[in-house]
Parts: structure tokens; C-alpha cells; sequence
């Protein structure tokens, strides 16, 4: 055979090889192959318009030096419009009496700016002191052993004169059956939550309260991220008093492998599950379930070896995903709010850029449309809009 004879047929063989690879690609994504070119690479800066997300008008915000509010009405200019009034924060857990003050001054801080400008906050407790940055021991708060601390947190707050409307949604023990908190077991997260409401209610009868697991399940000593399982969730919540939670959420996001790597999980069916979380709603007794998820850009950021991109039009098909399984949930009776995740944190040990636009500047990004676009969609399907930036 001659030699020409030979690299005609590889040619023929490599078409075809490289047909079949686009043809399961595209199977796997809901992606077009040639698509994949736009995550080769960082985008070019452009100029893009969007439409209102919403027929509301936005929120006064003008004055304020909040910098969560700040960010919200850079969203709101980016829709046009009203964006959202609930907004994700965060509160230790003091492992102190001097702590609890430093937490409940500036918690209280944070809620009174909240309410002058009308937005609700989303209270993520985590079991972590802020001050000393010592996370607490789950098994030792299920036997009482920093209940005196966080009663004298929440008295403070309320003597600062904080009503239960202001307090918003407490969510107590974020995302407990990941793997970097203290001693995690999910026996323990009853009793904690049980003990972290009943105090609240002791000073905020009337606040909402919330629990939020992530969708994939891992043993509590076990880092790596790729060993996680999507199981029942009812071993966390079992044991927790009825009609005590008023909101049921679940945490979840896709993921890239570094570059060059395979196996991405890109489909909200996987990592948002619905039959999950309304299994722990109806145990719960609540119609009310919501999402923490998020899209990225950038993954990996910090090692040019292994940084992966995602285009605009990857991460529209991703936030697609997301919006089928809430109207899934909504079409089983379930009112659901999707909480977005977008900070820029590719510069933190994540090295993940969770954004939609760099500087404050919406319209300089082809990602922008994409959000705005998702949030317009959700109000003509009344599927609440929360979010998270800082």
C-alpha cells in the first residue's frame, strides 16, 4: 500500500474518531462540540445591552455604604430594574461571652442597614468563631456546651432593638455533611439545629428559620471533592422538631475537571436533585425550598496548568439546568427560591471566579445577559431570585 493510501485512511479514521467524540459530547453537555472553543480561552472585553429583569422598579439604594447593598445596585442596573430583595450574609458562632458582643454589634449593624433599604437578609450561621476563627465541635453543641454563648449573642442583638421581621432567615449549620467542620457526624445535626432555634425563638419567636444541606454527601474526614455521594439527606434531619423550619435548601454546583482532564458535571439533575431535597421538605413539614447554586467562568485560576474556562454560552445552558428542576419542584406543589452564588473568589483558595462581570462594570461582559436573562425568565415563572456578592 502506498503511502499516500496510508494517511488517506488515518485522516478518514481520525474524522470519524473525532465525529463520534462531538457527537458524545454534545449527548453529555446539551453542548454543540465547536462551543468548546470558547473555553480555550478568556474572553475579549465588549459591549453588551440587556433588557429589564423585572417590571419592578429597583430599590433605593443610592446612599448606601453597605457593600453587599453597593453590589446590588450594580445588578440592579444591570436588569434595568428590581433584582432582589433578599440577600445571602453570614454569622459566627462565638466561643466566647466577649466574642458574642463583637458578633452581636455587628450583626445588628448589618440588619438595621438591611431593613432601612428594604432587603432581607439570609442569615448563614456557621458553627465558626469569627474572631478566632476556630470552628465549634458539632457533638459538643448537641449537648449544650455553647448554648450560653449564643443565647448571649441573640439577647444582645435583640436588645439593640431588633424586630423578628428584620432578622430575616437564619439558617443554622450551612452545608454540615461537607467535610471541613468539627467532629460532623449527622447525628449531631439535629440536636444542634433544635438547640440553635429554640434559642433564637427564645428572643425572635416569629423569625424564619431555614436548614440547607449540600446535595452531595461526604464521610466527614474525606477531602476529596470528587468521593462525594448524592443520597438521602434524612439521617441529617431526622429528629428535627416539626414545623420548627420554615425553609428547606439544598447547596449545589457544577464542576470542571483542571484542563485536560474528563468527567465534567454540568446537569442540575445531578448536583441540584430534586426528589432530594423535597424528601427533606416534606419531612420537615414546608413548602418552601430553595437552591444555593452558582455558575463560573474560571476555575483553577492560580495554575496556568490547570486553569479551565467557561464560556457564556456553557454557562447559560447550566443555569437552564437549574431552572428545570426548580420548575420541577414547583410543579409538585413546592414554592422554590434560587439563591445565586457570585463572588469572584478566584483569587482565594478556591480559585474560582464565580462572577458574572469584573469591576462593577455589567455591561463590559458577555456573561451578563446570561444572568439577567435567567432572572427574567424566573419572575415570569414566579421562582424567587436571591443573592449572594460581596
Amino acid at each position: 500500500m502506498k503511502k499516500r493510501h496510508i494517511v488517506f485512511i488515518n485522516l478518514i479514521f481520525l474524522s470519524l474518531t473525532l465525529f463520534s467524540a462531538g457527537m458524545v459530547y454534545q449527548f453529555m453537555t446539551g453542548s454543540k462540540p465547536l462551543n468548546i472553543l470558547h473555553s480555550l480561552g478568556p474572553q475579549k472585553p465588549v459591549h453588551v445591552t440587556t433588557t429589564a429583569c423585572s417590571t419592578q422598579k429597583p430599590l433605593n439604594l443610592g446612599d448606601t455604604s453597605n457593600p453587599q447593598l453597593k453590589k446590588l445596585a450594580v445588578y440592579q442596573r444591570a436588569c434595568h430594574s428590581f433584582t432582589t430583595s433578599t440577600i445571602m450574609i453570614f454569622v459566627g458562632m462565638p466561643l466566647s461571652d466577649q466574642d458574642a458582643q463583637t458578633e452581636a454589634k455587628q450583626t445588628a449593624g448589618t440588619l438595621k442597614t438591611f431593613a432601612k433599604y428594604h432587603v432581607r437578609p439570609l442569615v448563614m450561621a456557621e458553627p465558626t468563631d469569627y474572631t478566632t476563627n476556630d470552628n465549634v465541635d458539632m457533638g459538643k453543641f448537641a449537648q449544650g456546651a455553647y448554648t450560653g454563648y449564643l443565647d448571649t449573642m441573640l439577647s444582645l442583638i435583640h436588645d439593640q432593638g431588633i424586630t423578628d421581621s428584620q432578622m430575616g432567615i437564619w439558617n443554622p449549620f450551612p452545608e454540615a455533611n461537607l467535610p471541613y467542620w468539627n467532629n460532623n457526624l449527622p447525628q449531631y445535626f439535629a440536636p444542634d439545629v433544635n438547640i440553635y432555634v429554640s434559642t433564637l425563638k427564645k428572643y425572635f419567636p416569629a423569625a424564619q428559620t431555614s436548614v440547607m444541606l449540600n446535595a452531595a454527601t461526604y464521610e466527614p474526614t474525606d477531602f476529596n471533592w470528587q468521593n462525594g455521594n448524592y443520597t438521602s439527606l434524612l439521617p441529617y434531619v431526622k429528629g428535627i422538631t416539626p414545623h420548627s423550619i420554615n425553609y428547606a435548601g439544598l447547596e449545589g454546583f457544577p464542576w470542571v475537571p483542571p484542563q485536560g482532564g474528563s468527567g465534567p458535571i454540568l446537569n442540575a439533575a445531578e448536583f441540584l436533585d430534586p426528589s432530594i431535597i423535597s424528601e427533606v421538605a416534606d419531612y420537615l413539614g414546608t413548602k418552601d425550598i430553595w437552591f444555593n447554586t452558582g455558575t463560573f467562568s474560571e476555575k483553577y485560576v492560580l495554575d496556568p496548568a490547570k486553569i479551565a474556562y467557561v464560556s457564556a454560552e456553557q454557562r447559560q445552558a447550566v443555569l437552564t439546568t437549574i431552572n428545570q428542576q426548580a420548575l420541577t419542584l414547583q410543579k409538585q406543589g413546592y414554592t422554590v427560591s434560587i439563591n445565586m452564588f457570585a463572588q469572584d473568589k478566584s483569587k482565594a483558595s478556591e480559585e474560582t471566579n464565580w462572577s458574572y462581570w469584573s469591576n462593577n462594570s455589567p455591561f463590559n461582559s458577555l456573561n451578563t445577559p446570561v444572568l439577567t436573562s435567567f432572572i427574567a425568565e424566573l419572575n415570569q415563572q414566579h421562582v424567587a431570585f436571591w443573592l449572594f456578592d460581596q
